[in-house]
């Protein structure tokens, strides 16, 4: 497996939107301006993992940070 991992500074992901991050269109505002993004980004990452027998996670690390980590087999 090949792993890419980023760790963010941002808000961390509330109990309510953890099942629903990867939908299509969700979106959650955005803390610096309250604004929403198109909900498609997160989705289009988990289709292009699945698509390649991957997957894709979420963790919250604190209050202040999540860590994203796209898992893809090398063979």
């Amino acid at each position: 497996m090949l792993r890419f991992t980023v760790t963010d500074e941002g808000t961390s992901i509330p109990d309510y939107a953890r099942e629903k991050i990867f939908d299509k269109f969700f979106s959650l505002q955005r803390p610096g301006n309250g604004k929403k993004s198109t909900g498609l980004g997160l989705n289009l990452v988990k289709e292009v993992a699945q698509l390649h027998n991957g997957k894709i996670t979420l963790t919250n690390r604190t209050r202040q940070r999540v860590r994203a980590t796209l898992s893809l087999p090398l063979s």
